[in-house]
């Protein structure tokens, strides 16, 4: 068991949980502005990190453009459920968006070789979408009926997951390893865990939430397996990302935890299938 990292998950979450804690209960302003700018944010530094990724396999990347764009999805997220941008604004802007780093990369190459150009223009769409993309979903989340609870109810689903599947997995999956290239470490036992932990989240919402979440029993397991499997894949996806780029940690933003994609993965797949299933279940 590597107590160490444990211990630095668990010293995030007791720094993490009441900041947040206070940005989607205390201020719940504004569609919770507060958290909503956390969210661009960390859609920003996402994008950077993934830029560096790219330059560490020495592929050239936007490191200018792209995270600029990065922070307008979800912040044009953010605006259209506050009733400025019309709804459906992203099927607009998100095409627009790829074509400027197409043009800057196909008309503005700025020194760069020919054969350099399709490596640059990819790479920087790949950066720009990810992480952004999939968190713009999660500012959709703060849009839904009784939009604190569903905030909290999400992070609880993905933490319980991922300190359930961690914990689990050191301790018993050893003999139970999957040996995913991606992943190695990665066992049976923590997957398994994993789905527990977010059954259990559900459980416990049931308890002391009378109501919430307001879908039946079946819908609420399906709910819990379906984000414990996303949260998994999320991690998984973002482990290959970095090995692919040979390094091991995205960044060193948050102690413990090294880069925001390090911390922010387990969410990206997860929010969108949250927030889709709350509105065609009717939450």
């Amino acid at each position: 068991m590597n107590w160490k990292g444990f211990l630095s998950r668990m010293l995030l979450i007791g720094v993490a949980f009441p900041v947040l804690g206070v940005l989607i209960f205390a201020l719940p302003q504004l569609h919770h502005l507060g958290f909503n700018i956390v969210v661009v944010a960390a859609s920003v530094l996402g994008c950077m990190e993934m830029v560096a990724l790219f330059r560490a396999r020495r592929i050239p990347t936007s490191a200018i453009i792209a995270p600029i764009l990065a922070a307008t999805l979800p912040a044009g997220t953010y605006l259209e459920i506050m009733g400025i941008l019309p709804a459906g604004w992203m099927l607009l802007w998100l095409p627009a968006a790829l074509g400027i780093i197409l043009v800057r990369a196909v008309l503005f190459p700025e020194g760069k070789k020919l054969a350099e150009v399709l490596a640059y223009a990819s790479s920087s769409s790949f950066s720009l979408l990810y992480p952004a993309f999939f968190l713009s979903w999660l500012v959709r989340v703060s849009s839904l009926p009784r939009p604190s609870l569903c905030i909290l109810f999400f992070l609880c689903l993905v933490f319980g997951n991922d300190m359930s599947a961690y914990f689990a997995g050191s301790l018993w999956g050893k003999s139970t390893r999957l040996n995913l290239p991606v992943s190695p470490q990665k066992s049976a036992v923590g997957c398994v865990a994993g789905f527990v932990g977010s059954i259990l989240m559900v459980g416990l919402f049931l308890l002391f939430v009378p109501g919430f979440p307001p879908f039946s029993l079946g819908l609420d397991i399906c709910l819990a397996l379906a984000t414990g499997a996303t949260v998994m894949l999320g991690d998984l996806l973002e482990s290959g990302l970095k090995r692919s780029a040979s390094v091991k940690d995205s960044g060193i933003v948050i102690p413990g935890r090294g880069g925001m994609l390090d911390s922010v993965d387990s969410m990206l797949l997860t929010a969108p299938l949250f927030y889709s299933f709350f509105v065609l279940a009717g939450g």
